[in-house]
């Protein structure tokens, strides 16, 4: 497990998109679908102090300029935000207009990391409600191979805080297509019942905010069935699988039906 950070805006072949913060494409419509039906739990908003609302403008001051700038798309609850409109209807307008998850970091007093803005709808097999309340390193914990040193996980923070912007991806393969994956409301196809297999792939991105201790985390989700993977990629993604350690398997909910996966594969 690498955090594998890249610049924000390096070429990996996409053109303009790749300076993109927020990638809107014709499978709009099916991310706003899918969006519209999860659950409350998955939103929630935290301004409690005024350096929470500090990084409220910040975040939300860029976003729009981003929209605006990137796709030429104003959104009216963005237009100002010296208005009586609630935080928590800025980001569900933002929410509706973007296929991207996000999350928004308050470094707190002692680097520990708090989650004051939430809005995760295409969870890969985890709990976003457990962002809520919780420090950056107790989010972190599940995952094989994360530093459970304290010092660590307050390095990580005042890294997203204070430098990049970054990006990264982050990939997983599924037996089926949906965006929702959470552990018990999405819907996710048990390996055992496969007659197809899919790439899974994160594109996060994590924007800065040192002047308010703040930083932006924005996931953009993609799936591609195997059958649409080069030979090339194929071969990479069996390999990858193959040699994958046991814990992190289990932790991707892959151990069990690993060798499906390899069939899948070879198969496509």
């Amino acid at each position: 497990m690498r955090a594998g950070l890249h610049p924000f805006g390096e070429d990996f072949g996409n053109g303009d998109h790749d300076r993109e913060y927020f990638l809107l494409d014709d499978d709009s419509p099916r991310y706003r679908a899918a969006k519209a039906a999860v659950t409350d739990d998955r939103h929630a908003v935290v301004d409690d102090t005024p350096a929470h609302h500090g990084v409220h403008r910040a975040v939300l001051s860029f976003v729009r300029e981003r929209l605006v700038a990137e796709h030429g798309l104003a959104l009216p609850a963005l237009a100002t935000l010296d208005d009586d409109t609630p935080l928590a209807a800025r980001y569900r307008a933002l929410q509706d207009a973007v296929q991207e998850d996000f999350a928004v970091l308050h470094r707190g007093d002692d680097d520990d990391g708090e989650t004051i803005a939430l809005s995760v709808c295409f969870p890969s097999g985890w709990r976003p409600e457990r962002l809520r309340g919780s420090s950056f390193q107790g989010i972190h914990e599940p995952v094989p191979g994360f530093a459970k040193n304290p010092a660590a996980a307050r390095s990580m923070v005042r890294a997203m805080v204070e430098r990049g912007p970054y990006v990264r991806f982050v990939w997983t393969v599924s037996a089926d297509d949906h965006l929702d994956h959470h552990p018990e409301h999405g819907r996710r196809l048990s390996w055992d019942a496969a007659t197809r297999g899919f790439l899974r792939l994160e594109r996060q991105v994590t924007v800065p905010f040192p002047d308010v201790g703040g930083s932006l985390f924005l996931i953009r989700t993609f799936v591609r069935p195997f059958e649409h993977l080069t030979a090339s990629e194929r071969q990479t993604l069996h390999e990858a699988v193959a040699v994958m350690p046991d814990d992190i398997a289990a932790y991707k909910g892959l151990l069990a039906g690993r060798d499906r996966i390899l069939g899948l594969l070879s198969a496509s």
